[in-house]
């Protein structure tokens, strides 16, 4: 790669549009405008980079790596760490400024796990979220439906949804692989783009899709839980299909401020999930709520398929004023991510923006 010191940071800023897939292209571009004093740039190019590629960030731990391309990528991921760190904490005070004698040191704590600029244990075993973590939160695999008092009313709908879903599935609604095919990740290679585990989506990434259509009486039913939403839409909920014969490998989820809530549709007897150390089965109309940032994985060892419609719900444990904190958080740092493009002048296809 050339050398920063001898172009602009706008030839290798036009170098990375040319190439956002390329980890080490976004590392030089980066370092190239960080040393031109537009960090916001090199932060945005970093991020895009480490969203194509997340060896931007951990190349610097490979010795036979070049000394340039260590030294960019030790600079991004400490730069990128700080980032964010910052983020979180600047919002959480000025949230704090607004709600003088709320107490939200919980929140304050949170740790957001890719990006922590010290060194931290997780408190309990199998309990590894991946993205946010609250160590101050009670902890337990799995929560048992009658102590949540709105698990009732979404259990009376059950009829309801039941026959929605079906009329949904008859009318042809699109159904999706949970895992896409472009997932990275080895651990996911065998459902990777497959349909053996699939969704429905009447909410997703917290945007109402065209799906929900079918399903108002679904709709209205969750209305009382505590849905985790992103400026007032539901973030996820999802009719999830496991075909006879699937397994969901053992993983993690992301964070632990939230319960994941399954509603089981059509439950054949040979299905099951483990949390943690507990292994529950689905009974037809009867909630399953459990923490997935504890290891967790699924089976259908039936010959039919079982549905479930899957919500998240902020732990019960929380606070109001705690869940507006986090959910501004969150709202933020989406904001902050979707602005990257536009920060670069950048239109770009297929990556996180």
């Amino acid at each position: 790669m050339p050398d920063i010191t001898k172009h602009s940071p706008d030839e290798f800023l036009d170098n990375f549009r040319a190439q956002p897939r390329s980890a080490p292209v976004a590392l030089y571009a980066g370092a190239a405008l960080d040393r031109a004093g537009r960090l916001e740039e090199a932060l945005a190019v970093w991020t895009l980079g480490d969203d194509a590629d997340p060896l931007l960030r951990t190349v610097h731990k490979h010795p036979q790596a070049s000394a340039d391309l260590r030294a960019h990528s030790k600079r991004a991921d400490e730069a990128i760490r700080a980032h964010f760190t910052a983020l979180h904490q600047n919002t959480v005070a000025d949230f704090a400024r607004t709600r003088p004698g709320e107490d939200i040191d919980r929140v304050r704590n949170g740790i957001w796990v890719q990006y922590a600029v010290e060194p931290f244990q997780f408190r309990e075993p199998k309990q590894r979220p991946f993205v946010f973590y609250m160590p101050d939160l009670p902890a337990q695999p799995v929560t048992q439906a009658d102590a949540l008092p709105w698990a009732g009313a979404v259990e009376a709908a059950y009829g309801d949804i039941l026959a929605e879903y079906e009329a949904a599935v008859a009318a042809d609604a699109t159904q999706y692989p949970y895992v896409p095919e472009n997932e990275p990740n080895a651990h996911w290679e065998k459902l990777r783009g497959k349909m053996d585990w699939s969704a429905l989506y009447i909410n997703f990434n917290a945007e109402v899709t065209d799906e929900a259509a079918h399903f108002p009486k679904t709709i209205d039913a969750l209305k009382n839980a505590p849905l985790v939403n992103r400026d007032g839409v539901p973030l996820e909920t999802f009719f999830s299909r496991l075909q006879p014969g699937a397994h969901i490998p053992p993983h993690c989820g992301l964070t632990n401020s939230r319960l994941t809530v399954h509603l089981p549709i059509i439950a054949p007897e040979d299905c099951e999930i483990r949390v943690g150390d507990t292994m529950n089965r689905w009974e037809e109309g009867k909630i399953i709520a459990f923490d997935d940032s504890y290891e967790h994985e699924a089976w259908n060892r039936s010959d039919r398929d079982r549905i479930v419609l899957i919500f998240e719900t902020h732990h019960p444990d929380l606070k109001p004023a705690e869940i507006e904190a986090i959910e501004l958080v969150y709202s933020v740092f989406d904001k902050w991510v979707r602005a990257r493009a536009d920060v670069l002048d950048m239109k770009i296809e297929g990556l996180n923006v």
